[in-house]
């Protein structure tokens, strides 16, 4: 039997409050993203789940999840490690960049997708999904602010959202975001300076700190309010 989010199911293990109760697992199966074995009494006792026939019924549930994706706005000098680092680990990798040189397949061979264009209509063409990241390291703090504001404001929101830039650079933008009308709960979740604090300087390093992070998240190792904006 499968079951989608939204509660709808194809097939069946038998109707009734055994498939209820299956069916309700699941969703919270889908919620939690991790398998579970339902070892189920078919009965009326306390532990049973209230039908007549008796016996017992093992049910294995197992979430089918989307693919995790990478999208990298930018595609400078950081980009490149972290997409060689991303693609091994499996993550699906898109890159966003406005300049051709950028975005293209000779620098970027190992990735999913290539976006050239205008960052903001590129950020809103995107159907973001929960387990995706964002990595905003653009080539201006414009470019930046904007990426951000649209990964904000949109209506699927990715799970993930790195910003790179210095303190007071972070402080300006978040500032004129929240004078727009963002709210401070979603601006407190952006991870800005994007990166664990490893001490990186180096592109690779910096990138090893941006994967860390999003490693991090993903297992719900993630910030307290953005590690109270990186201290």
């Amino acid at each position: 039997m499968i079951v989608y989010p939204n509660g709808e199911i194809i097939g069946t293990v038998g109707g009734g409050l055994l498939e209820a109760k299956v069916r309700q697992e699941s969703l919270q199966c889908i919620q939690e993203k991790s398998p579970r074995l339902l070892n189920l009494e078919l009965d009326q006792t306390r532990s049973g789940i209230g039908v007549l026939c008796g016996g017992k019924a093992a049910i294995f549930v197992e979430p089918i999840l989307p693919d995790a994706t990478i999208f990298i706005f930018g595609g400078g000098h950081i980009a490149l490690p972290l997409a060689q680092f991303a693609k091994a680990l499996e993550f699906a990798v898109v890159v966003v960049d406005d300049r051709e040189e950028f975005a293209s397949r000779d620098r970027f061979p190992m990735v999913n997708d290539l976006k050239l264009g205008d960052f903001a209509k590129l950020t809103r063409s995107i159907d973001f999904q929960s387990e995706d990241s964002v990595v905003i390291i653009t080539h201006g703090h414009e470019h930046d602010e904007t990426v951000l504001r649209e990964c904000l404001i949109t209506k699927n929101r990715p799970g993930y959202v790195g910003m790179i830039g210095s303190k007071a650079k972070v402080a300006t933008i978040l500032s004129r975001l929240k004078h727009e009308g963002i709210s401070e709960e979603l601006l407190a979740r952006v991870n800005t300076p994007i990166g664990l604090d490893i001490g990186a300087k180096t592109p690779a390093e910096i990138a090893i700190s941006i994967i860390a992070e999003i490693i991090a998240h993903k297992y719900g190792k993630g910030s307290a309010e953005a590690t109270l904006r990186k201290q």
